[in-house]
C-alpha cells in the first residue's frame, strides 16, 4: 500500500471550504484529526472517503477507502457476525447470501478483537462501545487501504476506548492508512501525526508540536495547557 496523496485538494460543501491540502500520508500511520466543532473534520473525512466530491484538486489512494461514522449512527438489526461479514461484499460479485468464507472471516475478526461472544447478538442491542468494536472488526475484513474514522472514541468508557484504540493501531500495523477525527487529546498524543483544522488554516505535524499549549490555544481560541505526552492538564 502506498498511502494517501492529496494534490491541492479542497474539501467543502454548501458555501464552506477548507484550505487546499497538498501532502502525502504514508501507509501504516495513524493520523489524529483535531479542531473545534464546525471546523470541517467530518467534511474532510467524507471527501477523502469519496462520499463528497472535492471542490478542487485530487485525492489518490492505493485501493478503496472505508468510512466509519461516529458511535450511535449505525442502526441495524443484523447479528454482529452478519454485519461484520457483509464487509466482504466488495470482494465478489453479488450473491443471494453470505458465503462460508465470509462468515469465517467475520468470526476471526470478532475473535481478534476479543468480542467473539457477541457474534449472534443483534447489533442494535449492543452498547455503544460494543457496537464500535463490531464496526472496527468489519474494517478488518474489508480491502480498504484507507480507513476514515469519525470520532471513534466518542461516548466510550475507558475500557472500550482502550480496546478501540488498540484496534485502530492493529489496522495501521497491517499497512493501512488511518485518519481519525477526535476530541480525545490523549489519543491524539499517541498518534503518528496530528492534523489540526483551524478557522482558515490546516497544519500537520508531530503530536509534540501540534498539542503544545500555544498550538492548542491558537486552535481552540482559549488558554489550554495540555501535556502532549499524556493529554493531562498542566497547572501553573
Amino acid at each position: 500500500m502506498s498511502g494517501l496523496t492529496l494534490h491541492w485538494m479542497v474539501a467543502g460543501r454548501a458555501g464552506f471550504r477548507l484550505p487546499a491540502l497538498d501532502q502525502t500520508v504514508a501507509p501504516g500511520q495513524v493520523i489524529a484529526l483535531i479542531g473545534p466543532n464546525g471546523a470541517g473534520k467530518t467534511t474532510l473525512l467524507k471527501t477523502l472517503a469519496g462520499l463528497l466530491p472535492p471542490l478542487d484538486g485530487t485525492v489518490s489512494r492505493d485501493g478503496p477507502a472505508a468510512w466509519l461514522p461516529p458511535p450511535g449512527e449505525v442502526d441495524a438489526g443484523f447479528s454482529a457476525l452478519h454485519l461484520v461479514a457483509l464487509g466482504r461484499a466488495g470482494r465478489r460479485r453479488w450473491a443471494a447470501g453470505l458465503a462460508p468464507a465470509d462468515l469465517a472471516a467475520g468470526e476471526a475478526a470478532l475473535d481478534r478483537l476479543g468480542i467473539g461472544d457477541l457474534a449472534v447478538r443483534p447489533f442494535d442491542r449492543l452498547s455503544s462501545g460494543q457496537q464500535q468494536l463490531v464496526l472496527l472488526a468489519r474494517l478488518f475484513v474489508q480491502d480498504a487501504a484507507l480507513c476514515l474514522l469519525d470520532e471513534p472514541l466518542a461516548m466510550l468508557d475507558l475500557a472500550h476506548a482502550q480496546a478501540v484504540e488498540a484496534a485502530i493501531r492493529s489496522l495501521a500495523a497491517e499497512g493501512r492508512t488511518v485518519i481519525a477525527s477526535t476530541h480525545h487529546l490523549p489519543f491524539a498524543a499517541r498518534a503518528d501525526q496530528v492534523m489540526a483544522l483551524g478557522p482558515d488554516w490546516v497544519e500537520t505535524g508531530t503530536p509534540e508540536r501540534m498539542l503544545a499549549p500555544a498550538a492548542l490555544t491558537a486552535l481552540f481560541g482559549i488558554a489550554h495547557a495540555v501535556c502532549p505526552c499524556c493529554g493531562q492538564a498542566i497547572t501553573t
